[in-house]
């Protein structure tokens, strides 16, 4: 079953959920950062700086800096 939204990092592939390489990059970026203490407000802040764009070529905030950690945790926990 298709969830309602992709979560970053992720693709749609013969009706599975697998890795998109170049965003899954930027999980990994965002984990790392995540897991030595970094806020999400800074993270957000250093994609912005690096000109990362999210999914839809925006900026990104905190609150979607959190929704890629949910949503990371919730699909490797039913892989």
């Amino acid at each position: 079953m298709r969830p309602p939204v992709l979560p970053y990092g992720y693709d749609w592939l013969d009706g599975k959920l697998v890795v998109d390489p170049k965003e899954y990059r930027v999980v990994q970026k965002i984990l790392r950062l995540w897991q030595n203490g970094k806020s999400a407000r800074l993270i957000a802040d250093l994609l912005n700086q690096q000109n990362i764009p999210t999914r839809m070529g925006k900026q990104w905030f905190h609150s979607s800096v959190n929704a890629v950690i949910k949503r990371h945790q919730q699909t490797t926990a039913k892989t």
